[in-house]
């Protein structure tokens, strides 16, 4: 066991081109594994959940181990205290609660690991600067000693923005160009954004008609489905790639508006065709 763990710290500090001093921390693992009955710390130094930020309440687990020891075939309950270290940006009560409100945790006698459960609140993450709650091992009893190495664990608090564009909209389409302006412009139908789920929609016809009932259907034979498009929404940006008009690929306008208003729930797509050039600024009004 000692040898393995000497052998994993130096192909991690050469594999993954961390900064590690190895004779130092070879030389403390030596002294901790073979003179101490059990030695504990912290399964990961770095970990980033991410979590919708829906309202919800998540529960995340993270697992304080026995590393190893002396001689620990058979090992006793170790209690392990922890401390949230003052540099965390993270607020108790705010962004995070540990769930048995407590911190320390028992592994039980003959177990190899405990759980450390908190509850991160998704309404309070920032998304653009995570939070970050740092935990501290600071003490083990049962003549258990604490790794140095694995001592401490930083958790970066990710947020995803929770997608709810799915429905029926009032579209109005002002076109830039197509053949038959300036006729059949601006155009008013109503259209479903239909959900796919994980922030994906599909939208019947981005042209407003233009291809599936309007001059384009009956010049060109284009028909229901000949400008489906499938795009993702992401924190109110709007995005696509790999979308066809049948003709050449589907672009966002260059300069163009594709967000969703936060407050009105407007949705505002500009595309442009390569093929032919048709272009135009749709505008989805929620019904």
């Amino acid at each position: 066991m000692k040898n393995i763990k000497f052998i994993l710290l130096t192909i991690i500090c050469s594999g993954l081109m961390v900064s590690c001093n190895i004779d130092d921390d070879t030389q403390q693992l030596e002294a901790d594994f073979a003179t101490t009955p059990f030695v504990v710390g912290f399964a990961n130094s770095e970990v980033s959940p991410a979590f919708l930020t829906d309202g919800a309440v998540n529960m995340f687990s993270e697992n304080v181990v026995l590393l190893g020891g002396n001689d620990f075939s058979n090992n006793p309950s170790i209690t392990v205290n922890f401390d949230v270290d003052a540099s965390s940006t993270a607020v108790a009560g705010t962004d995070y609660d540990f769930i048995n409100d407590s911190q320390s945790i028992t592994i039980e006698e003959n177990r190899d690991f405990a759980t450390i459960d908190l509850n991160f609140y998704s309404e309070n993450i920032d998304i653009d600067n995570p939070k970050v709650l740092i935990l501290n091992i600071t003490s083990a009893n049962n003549n258990a000693v604490v790794g140095s190495q694995f001592q401490t664990l930083v958790i970066t608090i990710n947020g995803i923005c929770f997608s709810d564009i799915g429905g029926m909209y009032s579209v109005t389409t002002t076109y830039g160009y197509h053949d038959f302006l300036p006729a059949y412009n601006p155009q008013t139908t109503d259209i479903e954004i239909e959900a796919l789920g994980d922030g994906m929609y599909r939208v019947f016809d981005m042209s407003s008609g233009l291809y599936s009932s309007g001059p384009y259907a009956d010049a060109y034979g284009t028909g229901a489905t000949s400008f489906d498009v499938i795009f993702s929404e992401n924190c109110g940006d709007i995005s696509w790639s790999n979308q066809t008009d049948g003709y050449g690929a589907v672009i966002p306008l260059a300069g163009g508006v594709n967000s969703v208003d936060p407050d009105t729930g407007v949705v505002t797509m500009s595309w442009f065709c390569e093929a032919y050039g048709e272009n135009g600024v749709s505008v989805y009004t929620p019904l």
